[in-house]
């Protein structure tokens, strides 16, 4: 799993609007292909390649939450996730989980994608 830093920038209000959303997302846009992203402008994203697949952490260090989420090359929205809702969730799956760093925290989260 090897860490990279795709563009990542805010839905225009046309693609919010195609999406059927009602405010903007987050897009990543990686080797001329986009991804609408499970996250928010809050959060610490941290994206991850592996062979083909792209892996999107987020982690939400306030609110203790974190989600990863597995893209393929030709698919916009995550084919596989995995969301900790609470840090009580997150400690019990991955322990001290502050302490960990975030390649640690996805490594260990891919375990448990759908």
């Amino acid at each position: 799993m090897t860490a990279i830093r795709p563009t990542i920038r805010r839905m225009t209000f046309n693609e919010a609007s195609e999406a059927g959303l009602h405010s903007r997302g987050l897009i990543l846009e990686h080797q001329g292909k986009s991804y609408r992203l499970n996250a928010g402008t809050s959060d610490t994203i941290t994206v991850f390649t592996r062979s083909v697949v792209l892996y999107v952490l987020t982690i939400n260090r306030g609110l203790g939450y974190i989600g990863l989420d597995a893209y393929m090359p030709n698919e916009p929205d995550p084919v596989n996730t995995v969301f900790l809702h609470s840090e009580h969730d997150a400690t019990e799956i991955l322990g001290a989980w502050r302490q960990l760093s975030a390649k640690t925290i996805a490594l260990k989260l891919t375990d448990y994608l759908i």
